[in-house]
């Protein structure tokens, strides 16, 4: 017992030394003094093009211009948080839940927005007296045969990642799009679903890939060597929501729909901690960077964790159920979308 205890210490001691070393720009106050307002909500404060369905998949703000962008069911649109209204919106296929992303390309701001089952478009943003204009860009268009299924992007927007029709993995040059530096064949065909399943490390070395329902084990896949492994769980009953803690390739997290969460050593192939939260709804969403681990669930609730020593110092309820988290860069926005009244609704952090 002495000596289990000892192993769990050293592996606690080693785990803060990792994070604190793979610290990024962002506050410097301790976590749990962080404050957190609400900028917008905007189930109660836009009116949006999108009446069909209540449920966004997909949200994230760009902390430069504060625009949110907000995916659903088969429209995108951006809302001008400091107006408080639409600003674009285009209708699209009932495909890519989770495939916008506001992206860099040479230093000019492009929003990527997957607009058909084959098909993702660049728009760049340009400032308009005063507002935005959204201009596609088809030099920067990727086209593909069969379905993308997800797409990610490295930190420094090197390269895309696609997960074309559930079976193959493509890596792709920002420099010339329409190229397939690599291709890798999936040991297992993945499933299409509305909440994130794929996310790429920050430095676009490594993919992570759900498993989804009834399927206690995710992949983890190195893009430049081609290699898989499978990580099988003893303790969840699916894989939901994987992701890197703090975009870094040393640890993934994961949770299921039973509101269990588990966090993996990739490079021991261990697994390192896990627990149940305080409810047992499905985990939907995740997002980590600053310390900072972002949990969103089917309870409506968004939860905060300080992966230094994994305590929970922030919960909010909402009037929607959790299927988009996002957190910039810089830790000035959290921002939390799904199903229900409130449909987003953006946090600006003190």
């Amino acid at each position: 017992k002495i000596h289990k205890l000892y192993s769990i210490a050293r592996e606690e001691a080693y785990f803060q030394m990792i994070v604190q070393e793979d610290e990024v720009s962002g506050p410097q106050k301790e976590l749990k003094d962080l404050k957190f307002n609400e900028a917008l909500n905007v189930g109660k404060e836009v009116a949006l093009g999108y009446k069909s369905r209540s449920d966004l998949y997909k949200c994230s703000v760009d902390s430069d211009s504060q625009l949110l962008a907000v995916e659903g069911w088969a429209w995108f649109g951006v809302v001008d948080m400091k107006q408080k209204k639409q600003v674009f919106e285009l209708n699209k296929k009932e495909c890519g839940f989770q495939a916008s992303h506001w992206i860099k390309i040479q230093n000019q701001k492009y929003l990527a927005v997957q607009t058909d089952f084959h098909a993702i478009s660049m728009f760049k943003v340009v400032a308009d007296n005063g507002g935005y204009q959204f201009v596609e860009n088809d030099s920067y268009k990727i086209e593909i045969s069969g379905d993308i299924f997800y797409c990610d992007f490295d930190l420094e927007f090197k390269h895309i990642v696609l997960v074309t029709d559930g079976d193959s993995l493509q890596l792709r040059s920002m420099s010339d799009v329409k190229v397939i530096r690599k291709s890798i064949k999936l040991d297992e065909k993945v499933t299409k679903m509305a909440v994130r399943s794929m996310q790429l490390s920050a430095n676009g070395q490594q993919c992570l890939l759900s498993g989804g329902n009834g399927k206690p084990y995710f992949y983890w896949v190195d893009i430049e060597s081609g290699q898989q492994r499978k990580f099988t769980s003893t303790y969840l009953s699916d894989t939901n929501a994987v992701c890197f803690i703090n975009g870094n390739t040393k640890y993934a997290v994961v949770g299921d729909n039973q509101g269990k969460i588990e966090i993996w050593d990739i490079e021991k192939k261990e697994k390192f901690k896990s627990f149940q939260t305080d409810k047992q709804w499905p985990i939907t969403s995740s997002a980590s960077t600053n310390n900072i681990l972002a949990l969103g669930s089917m309870d409506k609730t968004l939860r905060l964790y300080d992966v230094r020593n994994w305590q929970c110092f922030y919960t909010r309820q909402f009037s929607c159920a959790s299927y988009a988290l996002h957190l910039t860069q810089d830790l000035k926005y959290v921002t939390f979308a799904g199903d229900g009244a409130d449909k987003c609704v953006v946090l600006q952090t003190e």
